[in-house]
């Protein structure tokens, strides 16, 4: 099995490079805290890198970026499930397990990640990589070998895989990344993957393994409530002013991107699992400023605990 150290290497490295910038998408919180006044008081927290310099291109040296990653997600999972060293990659993913969600997210990412792999490694001028972009069409072996994928599909493929290596969503402050953030927003960063995949096929066929996808986070920008002011609380509920920091209230619109959680005797809460309540008016701003969110109490379950 691949040394831990030596994955701990490359996954610095590809951090470390200009590929982190260009390709890995972050979930960035910005926590939310009342003064005594009840007035709001937002902080964003901004992550350093701990390269100086210029960082290295390797987001330009796409083949190399490829099979580095490639290379340490087959190690990661090599150790993660106890797979055989030396095995070829398709039997790594015929042993690949399908106990849960997460099991089947890795093992599909890892499907389509070894057409990629594969493609360069043997077949580089059928592999055609532009504005993002990839098309791959091949013949090996009596077997066609396609993958259109595009610029954002790939991006979030890369993420999933530096976040399925880690344990945790890159560059999101831990104690914000309880097990059910970590779980839900890597079924919205899968999600978004799977979107960007416009059509494929290697020598398992042309489909993906299903994922239930129980439930998602979304990704993009969280806010966690320190102190959120409750509003009621009894033995099975906790309502909560709700704040809210898009700029409708409708969720069904594709411009609701933003959640909030809030933190609750050592827990914290997704926006997604509790009810909102929205005040009833004509005018935006009162139903933005003046809506409710109610939890119950069975939803103070360990994924969501602070660790």
């Amino acid at each position: 099995m691949m040394d831990q150290k030596f994955i701990d290497a490359i996954v610095k490295v590809v951090y470390n490079s200009d590929m982190s910038d260009l390709n890995l998408l972050k979930v960035e919180t910005r926590t939310i805290q009342y003064d005594d006044s009840r007035n709001e008081t937002l902080t964003s927290t901004i992550f350093v890198s701990d390269s100086f310099g210029g960082k290295a291109k390797l987001s330009d040296a796409w083949v190399a970026g490829n099979l580095l990653l490639f290379t340490v997600f087959n190690g990661h999972l090599e150790n993660k499930y106890k797979l055989l060293e030396g095995e070829s990659f398709k039997k790594h993913y015929e042993n690949l397990p399908e106990l849960s969600d997460f099991d089947i997210m890795n093992k599909n990412c890892y499907r389509i990640f070894k057409i990629i792999r594969n493609a360069i490694q043997h077949s580089l001028s059928n592999v055609t990589h532009a504005n993002g972009n990839c098309n791959i069409n091949y013949t090996n072996k009596s077997t066609n070998y396609v993958l259109h994928i595009s610029a954002t599909g790939l991006r979030y493929l890369y993420t999933f895989v530096m976040n399925s290596i880690n344990g945790r969503i890159y560059d999101m402050e831990k104690r914000f990344c309880t097990a059910g953030h970590y779980l839900g927003l890597m079924q919205t960063i899968y999600s978004e993957f799977e979107k960007g995949i416009v059509k494929f096929s290697d020598e398992m066929g042309n489909s993906l393994l299903p994922v239930k996808r129980d439930f998602s986070l979304r990704a993009t920008v969280r806010y966690p409530v320190l102190n959120p002011i409750i509003i009621n609380k009894s033995a099975e509920n906790i309502i909560f002013k709700h704040v809210e920091n898009n700029f409708t209230d409708d969720e069904s619109d594709t411009n609701y991107i933003y959640s909030t959680d809030y933190v609750f005797e050592g827990y914290l809460l997704p926006q997604e699992i509790g009810t909102r309540i929205r005040y009833k008016s004509d005018n935006l701003q009162e139903r933005l400023s003046k809506g409710t969110i109610t939890f119950k109490k069975s939803d103070l379950d360990e994924k969501w605990k602070i660790k």
